[in-house]
């Protein structure tokens, strides 16, 4: 159920700004406590990703570039109600600005296969095709463009574009992140998804006290919404925390704690 609502609550105290970092490696751990009219689960997730090339941050800890040109591998593994479900991937940039990307996927007793190709029109503009390959279904294609548009310093505002090759499935979406004064950040979001006949939207804001602890909130359609906070030990290592809920339905609620580790 629900991996998408399940989100931070908790306010942590402010820590000093430090200078820009670089990572190669990140890695999470993250327990989520969902309950619905009695009922109860964890959703128990580890991830890990590893960049052949050092990724700077933004300022805080977690922001980085909007468009990523790193050649990167990854895998994930999660488990509830007694399933498993586990994924891995990667992407390879050429050096002629091409980009080919591969993802397995396997959730219980099925399994999907991705693989995509994109070009770098400029550092700010990706164009991207892929195909996916459901077991025993027929292979669907994916149409994808995001585009980053520089402001002054390190802020941006980006926007992306996707939809299917039947054009029932489409979407957009903008992120903006901005430096404020005295070492504080914001980082704001907007998306609007059509799914046949159904259309979803959800919006979400994260503000930094410094480039190491930041709250944030969500909200989308159907009344979701989440609460959630992050705080940086050191460099390397950091706490969340996340309530969510639905405005309309007291009975649905989930928790989380996760711990992020990046090198």
């Amino acid at each position: 159920m629900a991996l998408k609502y399940i989100l931070p609550v908790i306010a942590i105290t402010a820590a000093a700004a430090v200078s820009a970092e670089e990572y190669q490696v990140f890695t999470g751990l993250n327990v989520d406590h969902v309950r619905f009219a009695g009922n109860s689960q964890n959703i128990w997730r580890l991830e890990g990703q590893y960049f052949f090339d050092k990724k700077q941050t933004l300022g805080p800890l977690d922001q980085f570039e909007y468009i990523n040109k790193v050649t990167n591998v990854s895998a994930g593994f999660a488990r509830a109600s007694g399933a498993n479900s586990w994924i891995v991937g990667g992407e390879y940039f050429t050096d002629n600005k091409f980009v080919v990307s591969a993802r397995h996927t396997r959730n219980g007793d099925s399994d999907a296969t991705a693989v995509g190709i994109g070009y770098l029109i400029s550092d700010d503009f990706l164009v991207k095709a892929e195909a996916i390959k459901p077991e025993e279904s027929s292979t669907d294609y994916l149409f994808s463009a995001k585009y980053n548009h520089r402001l002054a310093g390190n802020d941006y505002i980006g926007f992306s574009a996707y939809t299917n090759d039947d054009f029932d499935v489409y979407g957009i979406g903008s992120k903006y992140f901005a430096s404020l004064d005295e070492g504080r950040y914001i980082a704001a979001g907007v998306s609007i998804d059509r799914r046949f006949d159904d259309t979803f939207w959800d919006a979400q804001a994260d503000y930094y006290f410094s480039s190491m602890t930041s709250v944030g909130v969500s909200y989308g359609k159907s009344d979701f919404y989440s609460l959630n906070a992050k705080h940086y030990f050191n460099q390397n290592w950091a706490l969340q925390v996340a309530y969510s809920g639905n405005a309309d339905n007291s009975e649905l609620k989930s928790y989380n704690v996760g711990v992020t580790g990046q090198f």
